[in-house]
């Protein structure tokens, strides 16, 4: 189904490009080509001309072209008529096997000469003439020359690689594959077109843009072990595939990943999204960087500047559904919405996830997703910021299982895994705090997983029933509080000494924190100026405590997920009251000063 897709949209792709630029003949790809050798139409030597700007930065490697392409394992392969300067020159580079090198060269003009012989083009036959009195004193390199360098041939003012009988020629030579001893390849049902025929033996095109892959490219379809192969079959036939479409799907998925609008990268994982015939909805920026005002601005005009969730979940709801009904981005409802998780193992790329719904069916998700982050004023967070919360150093320790859950999570209501709760337990305990995006991923996780519903727990609810979690994470916060209020900043405070005991085993840790209190409040009694803060202290305890008549020995993983929501509504309550006291303060000296 996966690779169906993605030939579809290959297919697609072909389509809408045919009025624009043409599309890459069969086995051409897109590479950079720094160097052009410029010849006459008898072969003989012009010059050698730079595509490239000399800088000599990396990314300074010349002009892309699309040129004849193979993929090379072990055994050298040449390309026709464009390739580095080993296969092309016989120029080795620093400690090369030169013996090595001049059979490249070999198998380069080889290449050449069976073309020309085949197509009779008289500017095949000049390359082929050029090659036979090589000689490199001639060619007069320049000193940034180097043997990785790709180069191509310019006869009397035309590059060979661009002519139709070339092009054709070369796609012929793969109309039949071959096994990797040069024997007539596989016949067998294509997976996807389900006709019988020659199947690839190896993919024609890598895949690039894997995180943490190889730079070169990966493989989709591929095996490399006698475990992995079975009935005979080895190398990518053992999930046979024609050899145009194995390169459509590979052409897809590096399209997509090249794509700014089409793919994000989350950690060690990277999604792909595309749909079946309509525009396809900026959901990668929007998972990605749901704050900013290229999406919820740009998409939903005149919408209030960057919305806040819990401000208006309405509000919300419409710079979504603005997404998918824009003028800019108009998706039919009932078209398909596809997205692919992909990861990297080894030089194989593994796939994660593979959803597949409607337009109208991942919108209504990506609401609720949203909505399940409301939480105070908090704005909406990405992808990263979710899954990065429950590490120390998300960019050295995340896992793609994390990303990849909470994507499937937007894209498709796959309830979060409950083993996210003991690590957001362990991470707040490691930190003695309750960090936004933590504070929201387990509100998600516990409304993903049925234990509340999604009007639950947005704001501090002190008259939540049977939930001795969610009142001690309160009382936490109180007394952390109440220990500032009466000693003023210290070196550990309440939280830094009780917070992770008192989240999972509270009763010992309760007491002494009780007794603590009662200290605590008897120095602001004592101190004139703080008795109004020793009579609401009191009372906040107190209410407290009426949701307290029974202190359990352990908390599950439940209750220690309300602890922790429990002490961040604590915090956002009494944070949320001075700002409101600040801004009231603010207007009524404004007001004054009108006067």
């Amino acid at each position: 189904m996966l690779l169906q897709q993605l030939v579809a949209y290959a297919e697609r792709l072909e389509r809408e490009e045919a009025g624009g630029s043409s599309k890459a003949p069969f086995m051409y790809q897109e590479q950079p080509v720094r160097w052009l050798i410029y010849m006459d139409a008898q072969g003989n030597f012009q010059r050698l001309e730079r595509t490239s700007d000399g800088s000599g930065k990396k990314s300074d490697r010349g002009k892309r072209l699309l040129t004849p392409h193979v993929i090379r394992t072990m055994a050298p392969r040449a390309k026709l008529l464009a390739d580095n300067g080993e296969y092309v020159l016989g120029l080795s580079k620093e400690g090369a096997d030169a013996s090595k090198v001049q059979q490249r060269h070999e198998l380069f003009k080889q290449e050449v000469l069976a073309c020309a012989k085949a197509t009779e083009i008289p500017e095949v036959w000049a390359v082929h003439r050029f090659l036979e009195v090589l000689d490199l004193s001639k060619l007069s390199l320049e000193a940034d020359f180097s043997a990785d360098d790709n180069l191509t041939f310019v006869v009397d003012g035309v590059r060979p690689i661009d002519l139709p009988e070339v092009q054709r020629y070369w796609a012929d030579q793969f109309a039949v594959t071959e096994g990797a001893n040069g024997a007539k390849g596989l016949k067998a049902e294509c997976l996807i077109s389900g006709a019988v025929g020659p199947v690839m033996d190896r993919e024609p095109v890598k895949i690039k843009g894997i995180p943490g892959g190889q730079t070169s490219g990966m493989n989709f379809i591929s095996a490399n072990a006698a475990a992995f192969e079975s009935y005979g079959l080895s190398a990518s036939q053992i999930a046979p595939v024609r050899l145009d479409l194995a390169e459509k799907y590979a052409n897809a998925l590096n399209h997509l990943l090249k794509n700014e609008s089409t793919h994000l990268r989350v950690g060690p994982v990277v999604y792909a999204f595309w749909t079946r015939t309509s525009p396809i909805p900026p959901v990668a920026e929007l998972l990605k960087n749901p704050r900013g005002e290229s999406v919820l601005d740009r998409l939903k005009r005149g919408a209030e500047a960057r919305p806040k969730i819990a401000a208006d979940a309405q509000q919300v709801r419409n710079a979504i559904q603005g997404i998918f009904s824009g003028r800019e981005f108009t998706a039919l409802p009932e078209d398909e919405f596809y997205a692919v998780s992909l990861s990297a193992s080894g030089s194989r790329v593994v796939v994660r996830d593979h959803v597949t719904v409607t337009v109208k069916e991942v919108r209504r998700n990506l609401e609720r997703y949203f909505e399940s982050q409301e939480l105070y004023d908090l704005e909406p967070f990405g992808i990263y910021a979710l899954a990065g919360s429950l590490y120390r150093d998300a960019n050295k320790e995340m896992v793609a299982s994390v990303p990849t859950a909470i994507t499937a999570f937007a894209l498709k209501q796959t309830p979060l895994p409950w083993a996210f709760l003991a690590q957001l337990a362990a991470r707040n305990r490691a930190e003695q705090r309750v960090t936004a995006p933590r504070a929201v991923l387990t509100r998600m996780v516990l409304i993903s997983g049925g234990k509340i519903g999604m009007n639950e727990l947005k704001r501090l609810e002190p008259d939540r029933p049977d939930s001795p979690g969610y009142h001690l994470g309160r009382l936490m916060a109180l007394l952390e509080d109440l220990q500032y209020a009466a000693l003023g900043k210290v070196n550990t405070t309440v939280t830094d000494r009780f917070y992770g005991s008192l989240s999972s085993t509270p009763v010992m840790p309760y007491r002494a924190l009780m007794n603590g209190a009662q200290a605590h409040l008897s120095k602001l009694r004592k101190d004139p100026s703080k008795k109004g803060l020793h009579g609401l202290f009191e009372r906040r305890i107190a209410e407290i405590s009426l949701h307290l008549k029974s202190i359990p020995a352990t908390l599950d993983l439940e209750n220690q997920a309300l602890f922790s929501l429990g002490y961040y509504h604590q915090k956002a309550e009494k944070f949320e009251a001075i700002a409101e006291a600040k801004a009231a303060q603010q207007a009524k000296q404004a007001e004054g000063g009108v006067q």
